[in-house]
């Protein structure tokens, strides 16, 4: 069991299959699986070894899924940050796990200078953003696009694929090591009991892409080999349009975001118009 199968068999038996949609535009599953490989050399060709862990702090993007998908293809090991962490707390998940390469986004471009002050074992910092690259920073696209594509390491079965840190709410977080066989096999018990997404469905990730929860379902969908839908964060507008633009047919909220999409004016109008008691008075 592999964290990378899911994407070799689909990119195989459904290459024109779209595999993510976002902001951006789109990819099929053929085209995700070039951008992986070159990624993932991208990430040997800075001295990422196997075994080594590759940090990212991002909002959620058609980016985020290429990381998850590249640095077990290099042999490496994830580390999702959260993105809600102070600098302070940035830089210690980044100490423990011993990451030596970190990717950011536009939104967390400006904490980097303070990230490397609390720790220097920092090898390489890679800017996935849409603007010019910083200087002092890697080009995400620039790497992806000159390097070739390696061959999937296979880091499979118990070997750890990724550190995934709590919350923190009784002291400093702590990283939980999950293997391959960890990772797939909760999925697959997941997909077995029914009770998550469905085969040719699209998910939407509007749920951080950090959080286990989501990470839980992106493992569920990329074994289905279905498609990848990702807003940067969740507010009930881009929910919505996203729903109705993509054909969305699976999400996964807290009760928290369920209660503001229910709640919202958009939703609250459009059962009205729909209603026979609102129309009348009613309740």
């Amino acid at each position: 069991m592999y964290l990378t199968q899911g994407l070799r068999r689909a990119a195989q038996t459904t290459p024109e299959r779209v595999a993510t949609i976002s902001q951006s535009g789109s990819q099929t599953y053929s085209q995700l699986r070039d951008r992986v490989a070159r990624l993932a050399g991208g990430l040997r060709s800075l001295g990422v070894d196997p075994g080594d862990r590759v940090a990212i702090l991002s909002m959620n993007s058609q980016r985020y899924t290429e990381y998850l998908f590249a640095v077990p293809w290099a042999g490496a090991v994830l580390n999702p940050v959260n993105t809600r962490w102070a600098p302070k707390e940035v830089a210690y998940s980044l100490s423990d796990s011993e990451s030596s390469v970190l990717i950011v986004d536009d939104a967390f471009v400006p904490l980097v200078d303070e990230i490397r002050g609390q720790y220097d074992g920092l090898q390489n910092v890679i800017y996935a953003g849409d603007e010019r690259c910083p200087e002092g920073l890697v080009s995400y696209e620039t790497l992806t696009a000159s390097s070739p594509p390696i061959d999937d390491a296979l880091r499979s079965g118990d070997d750890l694929a990724g550190i995934f840190y709590t919350g923190g709410t009784t002291g400093f977080p702590k990283g939980v090591m999950l293997s391959h066989s960890n990772i797939v096999t909760s999925g697959l018990g997941m997909l077995a009991e029914g009770i998550s997404i469905r085969r040719d469905g699209v998910l939407l990730h509007a749920a951080p892409m950090f959080h286990a929860a989501d990470f839980a379902v992106w493992v569920q969908q990329t074994i289905l080999g279905g498609t990848h839908v990702t807003v940067p964060k969740f507010d009930p507008i881009s929910v919505f349009q996203a729903v109705e633009r993509w054909g969305v047919t699976d999400l996964v909220l807290v009760p928290t975001m369920i209660q503001i999409l229910v709640d919202h004016p958009i939703l609250v109008s459009t059962i009205c118009r729909h209603s026979r008691c609102c129309a009348t008075g009613g309740r």
